[in-house]
């Protein structure tokens, strides 16, 4: 791949110059796309491959309203390079290729790896990555399979978003807005109007709500704490109640304070990496994998706790290389299509219970690539029967705990969980094909397709749904979605340097202190407490339209253009879809020239927050090419009078 392919240089221009024609040979058609992060620019790039002005016979008007970066969303590009992203560069793309299928043509571009290299970015040190001049030899070349900082991510999503402004094809006129639109409605002939925070409207023939993470306003125990706070705030001045995000809020905290972190997933460790490495603390590689801590000074004490008193588990070195993934023996669409078929024979319904029906299937596959990783030998599927010692191994993964001998208090839980993370390095280190345990979690990421399969658009019963999101999704997460090991390491490291502390065993409860003046952690499941003047909330939120606080979610709620969507009685958050993803108004009507992709719509649609990937006909990738081919068809039809 040749950097002369990709990184052209040019100036961007937001509306490029129009062929002139007689408007009675050709018309434009004007759409908005309301929110450039990821999904936004993934429209984009489907627009631009699917786009003929020749067979669509109309000129296209594209307006672009996102008051951040182009294309960056909340990947900013201005964040620290200790905020590492979830997933290795080399799968990492904003480009369909030839393996997306009814998604419109493929289009060539860069991953995130090629583009980075492309770009000369090399690994000067530890987590630092800097790029270098034309021929120097300066650092390391990037690995496929290392990590990069979220900073050089987005700056990834800005390239791509230029690049695609500088190949429109003729016909397609790109506007830039950066500021947000505060509200939408239908007008007349079908049309909407958008009013932008400047005062400023847009009217257009159709929509994509691509808004992707909002911010909710606070629940009712987040207002008693900060309730709490104000009333006490006298007796504690370093009391306070804070969300992880923006971590540039973390900066007020005190070095002084002492800091409870609420969750120990992906956003704990991005607090945990702004209080220490933001501050001036380093970490250094030592031989054998090891990393040590060399503290700064300013970091505050942390404590850390979550329901399942379990740090996530590292992911396996990759082994699958770009597209690769496990072709699953159970976990099938055609076993899932029986199994709805046999709920409509029996209930009169096709959606299913996850807990019974799927997940003793789900249990089936992972114990088969275990067995078969640890024997290297692959069986015929259609004879294995998982042996006692495996099945007592997988549930093991699922609830570590469980089979644990009670602690006897926090020192021996701490050496417990130290013991866990260094067993579950050695698994990573194996890699995801290798380990027979990385292989039996890595297969949920390669059959996460069929997940959405079954979940997708009310699939499964209410009940299930809910225990499938409270229950089932932590646990994925914390098994087979977790950090690079590196984060793992800076765990142990920041735990041996004494600056990072647990908090309790699981099942912590949150307690408002009145005599001291602070918030109280303590566990049901053993008799020991912490006090901490600073409560963090680590825990990302589902998106719930009614409690979003963006003017525009509450207008299009008043005017009933969107819905919050339910499960019959449960409300999992997101907005009310078709299959299509055309949104669906309150009165329960599709709203065909409306379309919604992305984290809106996580509840309808399940895991919408991953980036696509190269050679996985990814499904990101093919949301949008549904949309887009889709309205582009709408576009083609005589507009109505």
């Amino acid at each position: 791949l040749g950097r002369k392919r990709f990184c052209r240089s040019y100036s961007i221009a937001y509306s490029t110059k129009k062929f002139r024609v007689e408007a009675s040979v050709i018309q434009t058609r004007k759409i908005a796309v309301v929110g450039v992060g990821a999904r936004g620019l993934t429209v984009l790039e489907r627009i631009t491959a699917i786009y003929n002005r020749k067979l669509n016979g109309y000129e296209l008007d594209v307006h672009l309203i996102d008051p951040e970066m182009n294309g960056q969303g909340v990947h900013s590009s201005s964040q620290r390079q200790h905020l590492l992203t979830n997933t290795v560069p080399c799968q990492i793309t904003l480009f369909g290729d030839h393996t997306v299928v009814e998604a419109g043509p493929p289009q060539n571009g860069p991953t995130f790896l090629e583009w980075a290299r492309a770009q000369n970015y090399r690994k000067i040190a530890y987590g630092q990555y800097c790029k270098v001049g034309e021929g120097l030899d300066t650092g390391a070349v990037i690995e496929e399979n290392e990590y990069l900082p979220r900073a050089l991510l987005g700056e990834y999503l800005t390239w791509v978003y230029e690049y695609l402004i500088s190949h429109l094809p003729a016909g397609v006129h790109v506007y830039r807005h950066k500021e947000m639109v505060s509200k939408l409605c239908r007008v007349n002939n079908n049309l909407f109007k958008l009013t932008l925070t400047s005062g400023q409207c847009l009217v257009v023939d159709c929509a994509v709500l691509t808004t992707g993470h909002g911010q909710n306003t606070m629940d009712p125990i987040e207002m008693e704490y900060l309730k709490f706070v104000n009333d006490n705030k006298d007796s504690n001045l370093h009391l306070q109640y804070l969300r992880a995000y923006p971590l540039k809020q973390l900066k007020q905290i005190d070095k002084d304070a002492v800091v409870a972190i609420q969750g120990m997933g992906l956003s704990a460790l991005d607090v945990l990496a702004e209080l220490t490495c933001g501050r001036g603390g380093k970490f250094i590689e030592k031989e054998k994998g090891e990393v040590s801590y060399l503290p700064s000074g300013f970091e505050p004490k942390i404590y850390v706790f979550s329901r399942s008193g379990l740090p996530l588990s590292a992911r396996g070195n990759n082994q699958k290389g770009i597209g690769g993934k496990y072709t699953p023996r159970f976990f099938t669409r055609s076993n899932i299509n029986r199994l709805i078929e046999n709920a409509r024979m029996k209930r009169g319904s096709p959606q299913l219970e996850f807990e019974q029906e799927l997940m003793p299937i789900l249990i089936r596959e992972m114990c088969y690539v275990y067995e078969s990783t640890l024997n290297g030998e692959w069986s015929e599927a259609d004879k294995f029967e998982a042996s006692e010692e495996t099945g007592t191994i997988i549930r093991h993964l699922f609830n570590p705990l469980a089979t644990t001998d009670e602690f006897n208090d926090m020192n021996s839980f701490t050496n417990w969980i130290i013991d866990f993370v260094k067993d579950d390095l050695k698994h990573a280190d194996q890699g995801n094909v290798s380990s027979p345990v990385k292989a039996a979690t890595d297969l949920i990421r390669d059959v996460r397709d069929n997940l959405r399969y079954v979940i997708d658009n009310r699939g499964l019963t209410p009940e299930s749904h809910k225990y499938l999101l409270e229950n089932f999704v932590p646990t994925m997460n914390r098994i087979a979605v977790g950090p690079p090991k590196e984060k793992n390491q800076e765990l142990l490291a920041l735990i041996r340097a004494g600056i990072v502390h647990l908090a309790c065993v699981s099942n912590p409860q949150v307690i408002c202190g009145k005599t001291t003046a602070s918030f109280m952690i303590q566990s049901k499941d053993m008799n020991h407490q912490i006090c901490a003047d600073v409560l963090i909330k680590a825990m990302v939120e589902p998106f719930y339209p009614e409690r979003d606080d963006s003017l525009l979610m509450k207008n299009m709620l008043e005017d009933r253009l969107i819905r919050p969507f339910r499960n019959g009685n449960f409300h999992p958050g997101g907005i009310d879809i078709g299959k299509h993803h055309n949104v669906i108004d309150g009165d329960g009507e599709p709203v065909q020239n409306l379309w919604a992709l992305g984290n809106i719509v996580e509840g309808a649609n399940f895991y919408t927050f991953v980036l696509p990937r190269p050679l996985a006909n990814s499904q990101a990738v093919q949301d949008a090419g549904k949309c887009v081919l889709n309205m582009l068809s709408l576009l083609d039809e005589p507009r109505r009078r």
